[in-house]
């Protein structure tokens, strides 16, 4: 009986130090704004909705990452199989589970999903809409 406290406690005390030692994936080399992951489809839950269609998507980015919401950016280029995906369509897709792995783009300064690819291969690559260099009069030096 003893034994069998003891086992229990241990994976009791182990389970719980476990989640407390997972990471926010924004903290992961935060000098990058925006981050490409590609996980598995069952690490993407839908969070919450608006008008009918996904509005914040709960994922979780790597092994050691805690699970995180992010709002789904109304702008969110979406593609399934190469293909372009209506956003009334992502429930279906992701209940259906009718892919396996999935290309993310966060933009961590918004706190947004800017980019989804259903049924992605480490074989796609994301790469991101150039961002406008703004001309900022206050700035001392830099391009003018």
């Amino acid at each position: 009986m003893k034994y069998l406290l003891t086992i229990t406690l241990y994976f009791f005390f182990s389970a719980s130090h476990a989640d407390s030692s997972l990471v926010d994936p924004d903290s992961l080399d935060s000098s990058m704004p925006v981050v490409s992951y590609l996980i598995p489809a069952s690490n993407l839950k839908i969070a919450a909705y608006q008008s009918g269609s996904p509005s914040k998507l709960q994922v979780k980015l790597c092994k050691i990452c805690i699970r995180k919401i992010y709002q789904l950016s109304p702008e969110a280029e979406l593609k399934i199989m190469g293909q372009p995906l209506e956003k009334t369509k992502l429930t279906e897709i992701l209940l259906g589970k009718k892919v396996s792995q999935l290309r993310l783009a966060v933009n961590r300064s918004k706190g947004m999903i800017i980019y989804l690819y259903l049924g992605a291969s480490p074989n796609d690559e994301f790469s991101s809409t150039p961002m406008p260099i703004i001309n900022n009069p206050a700035s001392t030096g830099g391009i003018k």
